[in-house]
């Protein structure tokens, strides 16, 4: 009888110390599954205030801090110990957080919080590839930002019947209109070899011209990024060619479309003021800087 009751003494012990280190290791698992989400929510936060500092560097650099406030604040509660640096050139920004995560049922154990860090670096590069783009090129120059250029010349100055347009994905005006009006469906790649598209096609031009001034109200001055008046052109080599040739891409550059106006000439040339834009995108390092810029993140 004695040993008997020995016996179960021995199990109720061992059921209990079992039964408690189950729990814990319970305990344990929700808490540190709290850490794992809690981390991932103020890496994603990080994340999304580095792009988002990268991309006001393009248009004022001195506010890239301030866009990283608005974002974390907007996008993680109770973060500390924040922290931004931009690079020398003004062309990346790194930012770095922490959070101090309470645990809740580990702490009959003994453990009280976990302290999760993020880090996140972005650049600032060049775009290398691209879709949408409108079937005029501008040849490879240092652009003057909010200056106007003329994008397509009127009948009579061009470059040896080359007056801007370009062939993509097809010759003809219904082509070139289309490409014109709604950007070429294709992606363009730094580097490709793309054809001049001879003739002046006014007609076309200006059709297409006036349906995207019909679309968006917007001005120079204060314009909304997807206005279709924001134009992304191919810089290219050089388009003093004769005849249907082959031109290079070296990168691209955005223009805001002002519209037309009459040349010394009386013909009517297609103008716009140059600006920076930054957009998704392949990016690189590498190839002249246009202005129109993707966000690389580098850590």
């Amino acid at each position: 009888m004695n040993l008997l009751r020995s016996n179960k003494g021995s199990s109720l012990i061992i059921f209990t110390i079992t039964i408690t280190i189950v729990l814990g290791i319970a305990a344990l698992t929700l808490d540190i599954g709290d850490v794992v989400i809690e981390k991932a929510k103020l890496s994603n936060a990080v994340d999304a205030a580095t792009i988002a500092g990268a991309q006001e560097l393009v248009t004022d650099k001195f506010n890239a801090a301030n866009v990283v406030d608005e974002y974390m604040d907007t996008n993680v509660s109770d973060y500390i110990n924040l922290k931004k640096v931009i690079d020398s050139d003004d062309r990346g920004i790194e930012v770095s957080s922490e959070k101090n995560v309470k645990y809740f049922f580990a702490n009959v154990l003994g453990f009280n919080n976990k302290n999760v860090k993020a880090t996140a670096k972005a650049r600032v590069e060049n775009i290398s590839s691209l879709k949408g783009i409108r079937p005029i090129a501008v040849v490879q120059q240092t652009f003057t930002y909010g200056k106007l250029y003329t994008l397509k010349e009127g009948g009579g100055g061009g470059s040896t019947g080359n007056y801007a347009p370009i062939d993509l994905g097809g010759t003809g005006a219904r082509v070139y209109g289309d490409n014109l009006l709604n950007g070429y469906s294709g992606t363009i790649n730094v580097g490709d070899i793309i054809l001049t598209e001879t003739g002046n096609i006014a007609g076309a031009t200006q059709t297409s011209i006036n349906s995207i001034i019909g679309q968006c109200a917007d001005t120079y001055d204060n314009y909304s990024l997807n206005c279709p008046r924001v134009l992304f052109l191919p810089v290219v080599n050089t388009l003093s060619v004769n005849g249907k040739k082959a031109i290079q891409v070296l990168g691209f550059a955005t223009f805001f479309l002002e519209g037309f106006s009459n040349d010394v000439n009386g013909q009517v040339d297609v103008i716009g003021r140059f600006i920076t834009y930054c957009m998704d995108g392949k990016t690189s390092s590498t190839i002249s800087d246009f202005g129109t810029y993707g966000i690389r993140l580098v850590k």
